[in-house]
């Protein structure tokens, strides 16, 4: 029980940290907005157009109502971290609700099923009580979606991430875990769909930072500049990863 609740943490902290979503947003009126705020760190921008969203137009259509979910979703896991615990359960109760209409829409929505299991993830990130009934839902979810859809990249990246935060005896695999994280990016790469993609730039960042962990320097110093020749001004490497990063592996 504790390992399988250590493994939980794990999984909800990389969900946490890299936001890693559905390529349901490349073609939203929004996308530049929302791309800036992540590049720049100014969340309230993202919170704006949520509430543009909400306040001037119903989604109606699967894809519209999948739009507003991913906005919940990258929001939810920004005031988890700055511990806004009652904001965020309010934002998880909105998505969920939305998340329902769009399986009663859509039965086999891969992306859909993959928000279902990462919206239960942030409610044990939230309680981590919650990761004895509400562990398995969260998994059993995001393996659903990848069976829906194996090339949905949230359920690649989701799987990835199992691989990569359990523990070797519970099935956790780093160097496997890559492997999905790098079927992401090659499949935003593939579709052209890099230009200001949040989406992109986070996963190449969580690549990064896996090659760390792996102990492959080389291989992540890599993929920081190519983070960096793609976004020059993606603060969140600029001014805090890639530093750490240099002056921890100083030649």
């Amino acid at each position: 029980m504790e390992k399988s609740k250590h493994y939980i943490s794990k999984l909800v902290l990389s969900i946490l940290l890299f936001s890693i979503v559905p390529d349901v947003y490349s073609e939203s009126p929004y996308k530049k907005t929302i791309y800036n705020a992540f590049v720049n760190r100014e969340m309230y921008k993202w919170a704006n157009v949520i509430r543009t969203i909400e306040t001037t137009s119903s989604p109606v259509t699967v894809e519209q109502k999948l739009e507003l979910i991913k906005l919940y979703y990258g929001y939810t896991a920004y005031l988890i971290n700055k511990k806004q615990v009652s904001t965020a359960e309010l934002f998880i109760e909105k998505a969920e609700e939305m998340i329902s209409e769009v399986i009663k829409l859509s039965p086999k929505n891969a992306a859909a099923y993959a928000f279902k299991g990462s919206f239960a993830g942030y409610r044990i990130g939230i309680s981590k009580f919650k990761a004895i009934y509400l562990g398995s839902e969260s998994t059993d979810n995001i393996n659903k979606a990848l069976e829906f859809d194996p090339q949905n990249i949230q359920a690649i990246i989701d799987k990835g991430n199992m691989l990569y935060y359990s523990p070797r005896l519970l099935g956790g695999d780093k160097n496997e875990a890559l492997k999905f994280y790098l079927k992401g990016v090659r499949l935003f790469e593939k579709n052209a769909d890099t230009d200001h993609n949040w989406l992109y730039l986070n996963l190449l960042t969580n690549i990064a930072m896996a090659y760390e962990k792996t102990d492959q320097p080389a291989l992540a110093k890599l993929i920081y500049e190519k983070i960096l020749h793609k976004e020059p001004n993606y603060l969140w490497v600029k001014d805090d990863l890639y530093p750490k990063f240099l002056a921890k592996n100083k030649q």
